[in-house]
């Protein structure tokens, strides 16, 4: 029987914005989760801070909510009370230092026979008020030796400018490894796994090497559109929304040298070396832009908006053992399936025909959760390939598999560090889409207006097809 991962850290955990989505759709029903996996120590206090005025039986009701919401008929009544009972509520402003003094001591009162608790400080608030929340923090605790971590979910800054001001910035108030910054793509099971297999494996880790790849495919493609981030969405678009973060780092582990011990700065280290070695280039149309039809008429939406709701680009790795390897990224909304996966796609000798279809080393990472090799045989006295494709499932489906967020916050618990980003990889990734953008004034890149549910704008396929490369549509 695997061993359940559980913390014996007493913590008190406040959620700051507990009255938004972000803290309903993931927060709740993540830490409902951990209580029902037997993942909580015996002492816990969650507390939600937010500027809305409600009672603490008003939240409790939005907490039940947003549990039932999730998990609807499998929701067991009595997990869901454990949980309501280590629930608090604090109504206060985040630019209050005041607020923040009474906050302390609402805080210190719940955990007064106590002596080693952790604190733990999730922001789950627009990124505007992350300085406020960092500076009252800082000035309302009662000794800077308090077990204060910070968990910043992205995006961190909107440029490499603004990110760069922030780390800064909590710099003056809390150290580095008091910081946890999430990505919550690193949570994700079949993400880590991709680590482990390449980490525990001789044969996959020879295969994704620069000098046997012939170009790599990330695809992340949904059906939904930008439904109530509107607002957010159309400030930043999905070059900035979805590959500055999720899909780089995707792009990373992928192509990261496997460090011979695994620690959070190993990791981190090798992560930030592909990062900060990726360019787009200039050269050439690099990028695709697209915007589905109907955008600019979303709730929340500026009439006119020229944002990109769709993107696909062409990037390169200066290093040499990944010379003329192309990776190319696309991604966007409202298209014809839900479906995040990679495909490596090795070369071939040079005796084989140019219409061979290559092997390939394909991840797939949701929905199916799966990794598949496709080995092409060719059949002699019918002239044709037949494709042979061994796949497994990558999935967690033992008993007491946690979703990212739960098991994220475990890692906060035991102070591991290896599945959060460092500042200097978000630094890194920031400088990645600059060269992106800079691409895309250089070359006066349009926006392509695309059909909901399509497979998203043409021009796509111009962007591998210079190299003489197709997109492989998994489910094509």
């Amino acid at each position: 029987m695997p061993v359940k991962k559980k913390t014996t850290q007493s913590f008190v955990l406040t959620i700051f914005g507990a009255s938004g989505e972000l803290a309903k759709l993931k927060i709740f029903p993540a830490l409902y989760e951990m209580l029902a996996h037997g993942r909580m120590p015996k002492d816990f206090w969650i507390v939600g801070y937010a500027r809305t005025k409600m009672t603490k039986k008003e939240f409790h009701a939005e907490v039940t909510d947003a549990v039932v919401q999730k998990y609807g008929k499998g929701t067991a009544k009595k997990i869901l009370t454990e949980l309501l009972n280590h629930i608090h509520y604090f109504p206060g402003q985040y630019t209050d230092l005041v607020d923040f003094e009474k906050y302390q001591a609402f805080i210190k009162i719940l955990a007064e026979k106590k002596k080693q608790v952790a604190h733990l400080a999730y922001f789950s608030v627009p990124p505007d008020m992350f300085q406020h929340i960092i500076r009252n923090l800082a000035l309302s605790r009662s000794s800077k030796r308090d077990d204060i971590r910070l968990i910043l979910e992205k995006p961190f800054g909107t440029s490499s400018t603004t990110a760069t001001e922030l780390f800064h910035f909590v710099s003056q108030y809390f150290r580095e490894d008091q910081l946890f910054l999430l990505d919550h793509y690193l949570g994700k099971n079949v993400v880590r796994s991709m680590l482990n297999l390449r980490h525990g494996n001789r044969v996959l880790s020879h295969m994704m090497q620069g000098k046997e790849i012939s170009n790599i495919q990330i695809t992340k493609f949904e059906t939904k559109g930008v439904e109530e981030r509107a607002g957010y969405f159309d400030a930043v678009g999905i070059v900035k929304d979805m590959i500055q973060s999720h899909l780089l780092q995707l792009l990373a582990l992928t192509t990261m040298d496997i460090p011979v011990t695994k620690t959070a700065h190993s990791l981190q280290r090798e992560r930030l070396s592909v990062l900060s070695a990726l360019g787009c280039g200039q050269e050439d149309d690099n990028v695709v832009l697209g915007q589905y039809r109907g955008y600019t008429k979303e709730h929340g939406v500026a009439r006119g908006s020229r944002i990109e709701t769709f993107a696909a680009v062409r990037l390169y790795l200066n290093r040499e053992d990944w010379y003329q390897v192309p990776i190319y990224i696309r991604t966007g909304k409202k298209l014809h399936e839900d479906h995040t996966y990679i495909v490596v796609e090795l070369k071939k000798f040079h005796f084989q025909e140019s219409d061979e279809e290559p092997n390939r080393l394909i991840f797939d990472i949701a929905p199916d959760e799966k990794v598949s090799v496709t080995l092409m045989n060719k059949q002699e006295d019918l002239e044709s390939y037949q494709q042979l494709t061994t796949s497994d499932s990558i999935a967690c489906d033992m008993d007491g598999c946690l979703s990212e967020h739960a098991t994220l916050l475990l890692d906060v618990l035991e102070k591991n560090h290896m599945h959060f980003v460092s500042f200097a990889e978000v630094l890194a990734a920031w400088h990645v889409i600059d060269d992106i953008h800079d691409t895309m004034r250089k070359q006066k890149v349009r926006l392509a207006l695309y059909e909901c549910m399509s497979t998203g704008p043409k021009g796509q396929h111009g962007l591998v097809s210079m190299d003489g490369y197709a997109w492989y549509d998994l489910h094509s």
